[in-house]
């Protein structure tokens, strides 16, 4: 157990079953940045055998709200209000993803994100995600 609030905070998201289940292995957030990552398994792959599209959206929006955190403040929470994703390339079993966000712009009301997917070297995917911020639940 921790007494980091930052920790506190990403502890949900960390330790959700869903992405647990698709094999979250990395998380940090610090000065509006985020990275996570996981490897490609038949649990988080298509049918095809690479990195599920889906899987690359649902993280590229986890990873923006890693990223926030470390700016948000306490009496804040954030919703997606939209997600734009560019698929470029996909990733094979056993490949390591990694999920980079920053903040380009943090207001009142909205916070932009930019996320960079990338696997052996390459960008796989860029998404740009707004986030409403909304009072923190509870």
């Amino acid at each position: 157990m921790t007494d980091d609030p930052l920790a506190l905070r990403l502890a949900p998201l960390i330790d959700h079953p869903l992405h647990r289940l698709l094999g979250l292995e990395a998380c940090r957030s610090h000065d509006g940045e985020g990275h996570l990552a996981i490897t490609v398994s038949a649990i988080n792959s298509s049918p095809a055998g690479g990195l599920h599209g889906g899987v690359v959206y649902l993280l590229s929006d986890v990873c923006a709200m890693v990223g926030l955190m470390s700016r948000l403040p306490a009496d804040q929470h954030a919703v997606t209000h939209d997600i734009q994703v560019s698929v470029m390339r996909s990733a094979g079993p056993g490949d390591r993803v990694s999920f980079d966000s920053r903040i380009t712009h943090l207001g009142r009301r909205l916070c932009f994100c930019e996320v960079v997917v990338q696997g052996g070297g390459k960008t796989l995917a860029t998404a740009r995600v707004t986030k409403s911020l909304v009072a923190a639940p509870g």
